[in-house]
């Protein structure tokens, strides 16, 4: 099969609990890693930070099992906003030391027990009036065959019938050596066998594993976007850790709909890229606002952002026309080209 533009696509998908809504999907995320670790009356940063969007944020939003569990954010029943749909994480990143590709530099962590019962008891307490995505279980210090992964998923997704679920691509083997980093070898017996990955509504994989570039990155989710395409499933594939309006876009157009990260907490969207929130304040907001009020004003238009580019890339999967994102056009047009050549290269 060639690849063409229709690897960018968008669709309608359905949650059980009547809940509609049409991919690409941007879902900003929350974590306590790699964000100031000091209460404020008893608070946590990201606990507050969700505090402070919760009027803005009423679509969507990734948030970690782990977090809720460790009491880094309220339980469900205590927030004060919930969107339209959440997706629950595997807490796989927080229980971990590694960063993603997102962060500057590597911050103050210390990772507490993470188990696949700690998972089951959020999930389980999750108020089913609240419509969810739910991650499969994930832990850096465990790697377990993709026959084990796709049977403990299984499992666990048996218990909530009523929510959607993610299944989330992990290595099988810990990264003694570089190429234990990605996912290469997992993904080469998905490729020979990508029925495999049947009667999961999301097929995950976190950027970083991806591969060591963003053309290698990009190929990696093309070829697995083919390959389910081969044997029709449909399920969308969800890039965790990418939400930038960069790779967002080079992920798409590779066949990726499901984004998210916490670039949206980092940094500020101004012309189509990240940029320093201090130089965004100075830009957008004025040089005599109280870094406070940047930081709230940054996150808020962050979101409408967000909100302008997904509409942008449903109008360039409608209308097989590049011309609809925003910015960059050149550079994506060309970033597809590359794919493409990529792509025969490996096939021929």
């Amino acid at each position: 099969m060639s690849a063409n533009l229709s690897l960018g696509r968008s669709r309608p998908l359905h949650h059980p609990s009547g809940l509609k809504f049409t991919t690409p999907l941007l879902v900003p995320s929350f974590s306590s890693k790699g964000f100031p670790l000091t209460r404020q009356n008893g608070k946590t940063w990201v606990a507050r930070t969700m505090e402070t969007t919760s009027e803005w944020l009423t679509e969507r939003m990734l948030i970690s099992a782990y977090d809720i569990f460790h009491e880094q954010i309220p339980t469900p029943k205590r927030l004060l906003g919930i969107p339209e749909l959440t997706f629950i994480d595997s807490g796989g990143y927080e229980a971990g030391y590694d960063e993603d590709l997102s962060a500057v530099t590597t911050k103050e962590h210390r990772p507490k027990p993470w188990s696949p019962n700690n998972l089951t008891k959020v999930l389980d307490a999750w108020p089913e009036r609240f419509a969810a995505v739910f991650v499969s279980y994930d832990h850096p210090a465990r790697r377990i065959p993709l026959a084990q992964q796709l049977k403990e998923a299984r499992k666990l997704f048996s218990r909530y019938p009523n929510q959607l679920h993610s299944f989330l691509i992990k290595p099988e083997k810990k990264p003694k050596k570089e190429k234990h980093q990605y996912l290469d070898s997992v993904l080469a017996k998905v490729m020979a066998k990508p029925q495999l990955l049947t009667g999961f509504e999301m097929i995950g994989v976190t950027e970083k594993e991806l591969g060591s570039s963003l053309l290698e990155r990009m190929q990696r989710i093309a070829e697995l976007r083919l390959a389910l395409d081969g044997v029709s499933i449909v399920a969308p594939i969800q890039v965790f850790g990418a939400l930038d309006p960069i790779s967002t876009c080079l992920y798409f157009l590779a066949g990726a709909e499901i984004f998210d990260g916490l670039t949206w907490l980092r940094y500020a969207y101004h012309n189509g890229m990240c940029v320093y929130r201090a130089n965004y304040g100075a830009l957008a907001v004025g040089l005599d606002h109280r870094d406070t009020l940047v930081d709230a004003k940054t996150m808020a238009d962050n979101l409408n952002q967000l909100r302008t580019l997904e509409l942008a890339l449903r109008r360039v999967a409608h209308d097989q026309d590049l011309h609809h994102f925003p910015c960059h056009n050149e550079l994506l047009s060309r970033s597809f080209d590359d794919l493409r050549v990529k792509l025969d290269r490996t096939k021929g």
